[in-house]
């Protein structure tokens, strides 16, 4: 994750009720890669970004990791 400090992130908890799935799932994406975390103090943080990207493609990790690599986050599919 970029400069953590400025990223806007939200905890895996909430990424989990977003996602509707479980807080393991959402670190599980995050060793994969797929979703971008950061660990403080004891707590998994999402970024916003990468979240709503996920969501963007509809849970589609391979599509959504291709197209984050190809546009940067920033294509229509992003909801921007």
């Amino acid at each position: 994750m970029e400069n953590s400090e400025t990223v806007e992130k939200v905890s895996a908890a909430i990424a989990a009720t977003e996602l509707g799935t479980t807080h393991l799932r959402v670190l599980m994406l995050i060793k994969e890669g797929i979703l971008e975390g950061v660990q403080q103090g004891g707590d998994w943080f999402v970024s916003r970004e990468s979240l709503d990207c996920f969501r963007a493609h509809g849970g589609d990790a391979q599509a959504q990791r291709t197209c984050r690599t190809a546009c940067g986050g920033s294509c229509a599919s992003h909801g921007r």
